[in-house]
C-alpha cells in the first residue's frame, strides 16, 4: 500500500516531528504508511479538504471527524 497523499502537508505529521519523533513512527506505520484511510485527518482532508482539518484532531478520533462533517449538512 502506498503512503498517505496528505503525508507531506499534514500538520500534526509536522508538529509531531519536531515534539516526539517516537509517536511520530507509530503514527507514520499505524497511519500514514498504511492504514491512512482509518485516519480521522485523512478522512476530513480528503471530504472537504487538508485546510478544514483542525489541529487537535488525532488521527485515531474518528468520533470527532464525524462530527466535523455532520456540520457540513
Amino acid at each position: 500500500m502506498s503512503a498517505c497523499e496528505f503525508r507531506s502537508s499534514c500538520n500534526y505529521h509536522n508538529i509531531l516531528k519536531v515534539k516526539s519523533p517516537v509517536i511520530l513512527r507509530y503514527i507514520e506505520e499505524e497511519y500514514c504508511d498504511s492504514s491512512y484511510s482509518e485516519c480521522a485527518r485523512f478522512i476530513v482532508s480528503k471530504t472537504i479538504g487538508p485546510k478544514a482539518v483542525p489541529k487537535y484532531l488525532f488521527p485515531e478520533d474518528i468520533h470527532e471527524a464525524c462530527k466535523i462533517l455532520d456540520e457540513l449538512d
